[in-house]
């Protein structure tokens, strides 16, 4: 090889005069040799180096000094020779390719009871069976299974044929460096790597991650690096061969550098005891210990090593830049060493008791930097806080302030004061953490203020600018839950549906909906504050209820303070009618509003995805109509209104479980939420954890089959919308039972959700267009209050004596017999005669006209008036002119002809839900 790298064609001639020197010399196969061999990276100082350790002496051997230009020359030449090599070996690469894209087309699918796969115990998934004549080497490929290749830009290059005995063959000339196979190509932020397929097979099916096939290990990095390239941001993990039987371990060795070089981690099968010489990858674990032993070891892998916090060193210094000791840390506190005027030391002075930095934080865009402090209060109790370094801007104040209210004792003087600032920016640490601004999933964990759950791919951990107190509190076991709490909740639907709604907050995000929330509707004793209360028991006690009256900015707050999970508002007639619908709005669109800081840049806007559940007297529609507001479609999308009676005679309850009354059974439920709460929802969260890169699919295949038995299919999307929201619940408290956490049985929370649905769709009025029946509802309503006092009759709009009409909206006209109009006092004297007797009063009817500022100010007041027409021709209420224009030119009592809408008698007989 450095003979070729050096000389190109023109080494053969050295390399056949050295050969000739062997025994048994053939020339022909001297000469397919050196067509075997590629220039590369051994160099002609590589063959010198070597040569010398076996004892060489180049001083023996006097060499020709070569000029400049003869440098030049073979400089020239040695590029030209490695252009043309290039070019040739794309050549060959490219035959190859076409090659395999024929075979491949032509190849039928794989069987199952192929000798390799029932010998390594893995599907089939994309493997084609190979059917032909074609040799590589003295190997015939008939019958072998094949792998495909393919490059970066996911074009086949090569194949890899296993034959039935399970030796692997590759196509010659084909391009394999760098190119990959894929068990399982789904997107997904975790991607694993392997060599062979039957490793990269089992590793697939035990853990549902896609796996890349880089067929070998020294293959293993140039793959790394292409996957890295084509998923920046996904978690890469390399799953070696442990070739611990072979020198320098090969598998290990190339599976590191791979890893090092993306910034993933290398995973390694663990056999235990008695492990075989020849058992060396995932495949050979999962034959003695299983697929879920796999699994188990790879989700091990994946997490970030978090040892255990090493003991606190007993004395902690931190120097300046000079080297000197500026403070010294230790059990009595933190001790600042100043010097004077004159540079001389000064005694130490104590700063506050002790606080160790454990680690500088920032987010994920690594902005937002900081740094963790911990500590022990004056109990004794740890803390910690993450500390933003913005609170570091100022004279500290604020930063003191929340150390002291945390219960960290700090000295009284200016020195104290000022140097703990300067103590915790200069304390050294290697640490690194991410912070997270709100709670809620980021990556693979659940970050909640004073614990984060499951594993991302390093440290996170919750940071504010104030020390915040969790509202996710726990009491008592989780089978005290159960039995006290949960168990109350089977055959009462309303309950168990509260309950799911918990569940489901945290499913959000998976599920790929909106925030949107449940209002639940009825008298002050129906048992709706007890149903909130046996929700909130899932994450924290009584204080996790919180109230709607508060402010938009607070109500801002509480959201991101509830992210990912549920939001329970008590109370909705305490809020301000005239702002509760944007309030619904606000909670619902995921943000808060925008606002300036005082250098008029803008202020992160607070975001969060939740589930939000609500209790009140009156619904949403009836307590805007208060502040003379109509509620949009979109409101009650936002916010779906649940009946809290459930029919039975009991309130909120269906079944009382032995106890005398709704009454007693609400007051030991109240009780039992104080006593026992807040561990269902962790065990969630951390069963959550640990699936929630295969919850996507689990939801969508869950749900769908629900909201399509739950939704005719003439209804309105805005019922399917709905009908989704309800099924996450529904299949969130399932699945919340299957981890064995609720202890109902199957069924129990899928069945509470249908009757949750069915009741909202029975205040909802039926499955159709809701803004419609809003908009027919209001145009009624209009004619209802106003069609006597603001109506002129036609026939008298020129009598003097007629009464007056205060803030005319147009007029009304008879018609006689339901189709002869009355328009003049002539047209009425002869159909009526002096007086309308009841007979013929029973066959008139009204037909009104409306003129056309008071049809789109007040009419339709709320709605697009050119909606709002439309939808009266279609359902006959209004005369249109022709087929273009809902209104109508007409040339009214006392008026020029003008423009204005006729609403014919059908009016009345409108259906609306």
């Amino acid at each position: 090889m450095a003979l070729k790298t050096g000389f190109g064609a023109e080494g053969f001639d050295l390399w056949h005069d050295w050969s000739q020197q062997a025994k048994g010399f053939n020339d022909g196969d001297a000469r397919d040799v050196w067509k075997s061999v590629k220039g590369g990276k051994t160099t002609l100082a590589s063959l010198f180096f070597e040569a010398k350790k076996y004892g060489f002496d180049p001083r023996a051997h006097k060499a020709k000094p070569v000029t400049a230009a003869e440098r030049r020359r073979q400089q020239a030449e040695r590029a030209h020779r490695e252009a043309e090599e290039r070019a040739d070996e794309a050549a060959r690469h490219a035959k190859a390719a076409d090659l395999a894209a024929r075979i491949w087309s032509n190849a039928g699918a794989a069987p199952a009871d192929h000798p390799y796969l029932v010998r390594k115990r893995i599907g089939v998934g994309e493997l084609r069976l190979y059917r032909g004549d074609l040799r590589i080497g003295k190997s015939l490929c008939d019958g072998a299974l094949i792998v495909p290749a393919r490059n970066e830009a996911g074009e086949l290059s090569t194949l890899e044929f296993i034959l039935p005995n399970g030796q692997k063959r590759y196509l010659p000339d084909g391009r394999k460096a760098g190119c990959y196979g894929w068990v399982d190509a789904s997107t997904h932020s975790t991607i694993l790597t392997g060599e062979g397929y039957a490793t990269c097979a089992t590793l697939a099916a035990a853990t549902g991650f896609p796996v890349a096939v880089a067929f070998d290990a020294g293959n293993l990095p140039a793959v790394a690096a292409a996957l890295r390239a084509r998923f920046p941001e996904a978690r890469i993990a390399v799953c070696a061969d442990d070739d611990r039987a072979t020198l320098n371990n090969p598998g290990m060795t190339r599976a590191q550098a791979a890893a090092d070089a993306v910034g993933g981690v290398v995973i390694a099968p663990e056999f235990g005891d008695g492990r075989r010489a020849d058992e060396t990858d995932f495949n050979d674990m999962a034959a003695r210990l299983g697929e879920e032993a796999v699994g188990a070891c790879v989700r091990a892998g994946l997490s970030p090593v978090r040892p255990e916090p090493a003991a606190r060193a007993d004395t902690v210094t931190v120097c300046d830049s000079e080297g000197e000791p500026r403070f010294e840390v230790k059990d009595s506190g933190v001790w600042f060493h100043g010097t004077d005027n004159r540079g001389q030391k000064l005694r130490p002075h104590w700063i506050c008791a002790r606080l160790d930095v454990t680690a500088e934080t920032r987010d994920e865009n690594n902005n937002e930097w900081g740094y963790l402090l911990e500590f022990d209060d004056r109990d004794g109790k740890r803390k910690r806080w993450a500390v933003p370094a913005r609170l570091f801007a100022g004279d500290g104040t604020e930063l003191r302030s929340t150390l002291l209210s945390m219960g960290l004792k700090i000295g009284f003087t200016q020195v104290a004061r000022s140097q703990i600032a300067n103590y915790i920016q200069t304390a050294r640490t290697s640490a690194r953490a991410r912070c997270a601004g709100r709670v809620g999933w980021h990556g693979g964990a659940f970050v909640l203020p004073d614990r984060t759950i499951g594993d991302g791919t390093e440290m996170t951990i919750f940071q504010a600018e104030a020390a915040i107190e969790s509202q996710f509190k726990q009491a008592g076991q989780l089978a005290d839950w159960q039995r006290e709490l949960a168990a109350f909740c089977v055959g009462n639907s309303r309950l168990a549906f509260c309950v799911s709604t918990a569940f489901a907050g945290t499913l959000l995000r998976f599920s790929g909906q909106q925030s949107g929330g449940f209002h639940l509707m009825g008298d002050s004793t129906l048992g709706k504050t007890t149903a909130l209360r046996v929700a909130a028991s899932v994450f924290g006690g009584r204080d996790y209820v919180r109230s709607w009256r508060a402010t938009d900015n607070a109500l801002e707050l509480t959201a991101a303070q509830h992210c990912d999970t549920l939001l329970i508002l008590d109370e909705i007639g305490q809020v301000d009618p005239k702002v509760v619908g944007d309030v619904v709005y606000m909670l619902a669109n995921e943000a808060g509003k925008g606002r300036a800081t005082r250098t008029a840049a803008a202020k992160p806007v607070l975001t969060w995805r939740l589930l939000f559940l609500s209790s009140g007297e009156k619904s949403l529609a009836s307590l805007m109509t208060e502040a003379n507001k109509a509620a949009m479609a979109g409101q009650d999308v936002r916010l779906a209104t649940i009946p809290g009676d459930a029919g039975r005679g009991y309130g909120m309850f269906e079944t009382l479980h032995d106890f005398a009354s709704p009454k007693a059974l609400a007051d030991h439920l109240a009780a039992a939420s104080g006593r026992f709460h807040g561990v269902a929802g962790i065990a969630f969260l951390e069963w959550a954890a640990q699936r929630h890169e295969r919850l996507v699919d689990a939801l969508r295949t869950r749900m769908l089959p629900l909201v399509r038995e739950w939704v005719p299919n003439d209804a309105h999307s805005q019922v399917s919308r709905v009908a989704a929201r309800f099924a996450l619940v529904g299949v969130a408290g399932e699945l919340a039972s299957e981890a064995g956490i609720t202890g109902w049985p199957e069924g129990t929370a899928t069945a509470a959700a249908q009757a949750s649905f069915r009741a909202w769709l029975t205040v909802r009025g039926g499955t159709g267009n809701a803004e419609h029946a809003a908009m027919l509802r209001q145009v009624r309503s209009f004619f209802e209050a106003h069609g006597d006092a603001r109506f002129v009759w036609w026939h008298r709009a020129l009598d003097d004596r007629k009464p007056n009409t205060m803030h005319r909206a147009g007029f009304k006209r008879l018609l006689a017999d339901g189709e002869h109009p009355i328009s003049s006092n002539k047209d009425f004297y002869g159909a009526f005669g002096d007086a309308m007797g009841d007979e013929s009063a029973a066959g008139c009817e009204i037909e009104y006209y409306v003129l056309s500022e008071v049809f789109r100010s007040e009419v339709c007041k709320g709605f697009d008036h050119k909606a709002v027409a439309r939808l009266l021709v279609e359902v006959g209420a209004l005369v249109p002119e022709g087929e273009t224009r809902p209104d109508r030119k007409e040339r009214l009592p006392g008026m020029s002809a003008q423009r204005c809408y006729r609403f014919s008698p059908k009016l009345f007989d409108m259906e609306v839900n």
